[in-house]
């Protein structure tokens, strides 16, 4: 017989309700609502999702034991005093739970507006209207041979089979207009959907699926505007904050994957949802969708398993473009709709590099352009002298805030931009949502602000080229703490939290890893191409287009190049999924792009390891430049 249930209470929120004994307070959270940051996954490595028992002394009964995730994580007067990891702590009994500012999943700010593109529809899925003769001969003909005939009379493409869900709604709509009917044609002659509203416009969605966030565009399939946008966070994220993780926890089994499948068609369904909201536009007129994403983020959304991406020789299930029915996988769209994924390269360089191609394409063109992709996973293409050379790396959350010590993603209260005076050390932060009319204070550091403050870091003297904070400045911001030496950003009377906002060594190491994978990846494809400098740098994606060029340019992000030939694209995977849904040409010429890429594991490459260990130093060995220039 099973336990009978305990109640949580979350805290300040009131989120409250019944668990099974056992849960874990990071699950009781998001079953209740309470929305506990989750960076790492469950595996007890990030610290990120500290909460606070109310009522320490009845600890013990309610709570599983402090696993040794929590005893390394936590301090032994923490434990005391009731702190807990809420994604190690089981629930055994009746709890309160107190969850502080810093623990709490903020809503993120998602820069993934689409850029304006001027777009000549040549869209697969056309709209047709039809005049359908009423029923004679002898049997009368049916609804559908009738329809089939009107098409024939007027010279276009028969339907090989009609499609049931579509095919219900035909006898009323031939009874009320008369004979008039408005049909959504494939261009392979499919009849996608009979729609209803024949007034409506036909509508598609462009779909970016990216590890951290999710971008959506609803698109007039006739004229390219775009009629709609929405975006969220990827919720994903609580099963792990990059794709190892994702492929960590979808090796479980079965249901595992299945958990990772469902949670993603469910946040797209809610996108799907909104847009429908701000347009006005119904699901039986929105008949496609174009994809881009990562290979592991491909495998979930269609349902495949991403384990053997995580396993040598990383080889993805299927590369080619791929077609399939949208309510195969449950999305809410007209019924015969039809989903298209943009092309795979290999196990870690997907169709969000493939769209960003096709939508700078004329920047790179003929010329020689470094295409960066910083993200978790960093994907890195060199086009030269007509070639495409492309690699993935490694470079964790880092620079999207997470694992950071006091980082967090790109919400209210994260400090975005750092400035540092040389002479004083006197910080200055802006903050994501501070106004003078509502002022905001910092709860923590994004992605952006990391890489200022490294940069200006870099430039007041407080690290060294090779990262170090330096122990030798006297400055009331250099705090030790215990054999942790670290630097305020905000003291702890001006913070949200009512702690010191802090940078310390760990941190600045995690982006010498990151960036340095991206400048090492940078380089060796320049060398394969046996080329020393590059014509310009194009950053893309949510995070990419709002890192300060300078601020790359001092940390180097990239191989050297002057700030100013450094540009940000914005969301160049979301514009390339856009232009395939637009154009049926485009996508043509992304399986022709995808058959291009040569490919560098930099895994194998011999060279990577040193290549990798120079580009630690700030901007790298090599180029150990004058940083007081850069401003």
């Amino acid at each position: 017989m099973s336990e009978p249930p305990v109640k949580v209470v979350f805290l300040p929120s009131g989120r409250r309700g019944p668990v099974a004994p056992g849960t874990r307070l990071d699950q009781a959270s998001r079953q209740l609502g309470a929305d506990v940051q989750s960076l790492c996954g469950g595996q007890g490595k990030c610290g990120k999702c500290r909460v606070r028992i109310a009522s320490p002394t009845t600890a013990g009964a309610s709570l599983s034991p402090p696993s040794a995730a929590e005893t390394e994580a936590l301090s032994a007067d923490e434990l005391a005093d009731g702190w807990r990891l809420a994604c190690q702590a089981e629930v055994r009994g009746n709890v309160t739970v107190d969850v502080p500012e810093e623990s709490r999943a903020a809503r993120q700010v998602i820069c993934k507006a689409p850029a304006i593109k001027a777009i000549t529809p040549n869209p697969t899925v056309r709209r047709l209207q039809v005049q359908v003769p009423p029923p004679g001969g002898n049997p009368p003909m049916a609804d559908w041979e009738r329809l089939k005939a009107a098409l024939a009379f007027m010279d276009q493409a028969i339907p090989p089979a009609p499609d049931i869900p579509g095919l219900k709604s035909l006898p009323a709509i031939l009874r009320q207009g008369e004979g008039r009917v408005t049909i959504a044609v494939h261009a392979d002659g499919r009849c996608i959907g009979i729609l209803e509203n024949a007034d409506a416009p036909l509508a598609g969605v462009a779909l970016d699926i990216g590890t951290t966030s999710l971008a959506a565009h609803l698109c007039d399939l006739a004229t390219g505007d775009v009629l709609a946008t929405a975006s969220a966070v990827n919720p994903q994220a609580i099963f792990g904050e990059d794709v190892i993780s994702r492929i960590a926890h979808a090796s479980a089994g079965t249901e595992a994957s299945d958990q990772l499948h469902r949670s993603i068609i469910k946040a797209v369904n809610d996108l799907l949802e909104a847009l429908y909201h701000q347009s006005g536009i119904s699901p039986d007129a929105t008949v496609e969708m174009v994809c881009v994403g990562n290979p592991c983020m491909h495998h979930l959304f269609l349902g495949l398993s991403p384990v053997g991406l995580g396993l040598a020789p990383f080889v993805p299930m299927i590369s080619q473009s791929v077609s399939i029915s949208a309510r195969d996988i449950g999305l809410h769209m007209a019924a015969g709709a039809g989903v298209h994924w943009l092309p795979l390269v290999s196990g870690f360089v997907g169709a969000d590099t493939i769209g960003a191609l096709l939508a700078t394409a004329a920047e790179w063109h003929d010329k020689t352009v470094l295409i960066v992709d910083v993200g978790t996973n960093g994907e890195i293409v060199l086009a030269h002298e007509n070639r495409l050379r492309c690699a993935s790396c490694a470079t964790g959350p880092a620079l999207e805030g997470a694992t950071l010590r006091h980082g967090m993603r790109a919400a209210a209260g994260a400090i975005e931009r750092v400035w540092i005076e040389p002479e004083t050390l006197a910080v200055h932060c802006r903050v994501i949502g501070d106004t003078p009319a509502r002022p905001v204070r910092a709860v923590g550091i994004c992605g952006s602000g990391i890489i200022d403050a490294a940069a200006a870091m870099l430039k007041a003297g407080v690290i060294g080229p090779n990262g170090r904070l330096n122990r030798n400045l006297q400055t009331p911001r250099m705090l030790a703490q215990g054999n942790r030496l670290a630097f305020v950003l905000v003291p702890a009377e001006e913070s949200a939290t009512g702690s010191p906002i802090v940078i310390d060594q760990e941190d600045i190491r995690a982006v010498q890893m990151a960036k340095g994978a991206i400048h090492a990846a940078g380089r060796l494809l320049m060398e394969a191409a046996g080329v020393k400098t590059v014509d310009k740098v194009l950053l893309c994606g949510a995070f990419g287009s709002v890192i300060d060029p300078v601020a790359a340019t001092i940390i180097g992000l990239v191989p050297d190049i002057a700030p100013e030939r450094i540009v940000a694209m914005g969301n160049a995977a979301g514009d390339g999924a856009r232009l395939a849904l637009l154009d049926r040409a485009r996508r043509i010429e992304a399986d022709r792009l995808a058959r291009r890429m040569e490919y560098l594991e930099l895994t194998l490459h011999p060279r990577f390891q040193r290549e990798f260990a120079m580009a630690m130093f700030f901007p790298h060995k090599k180029a150990i430049q004058s940083f007081k220039g850069l401003s």
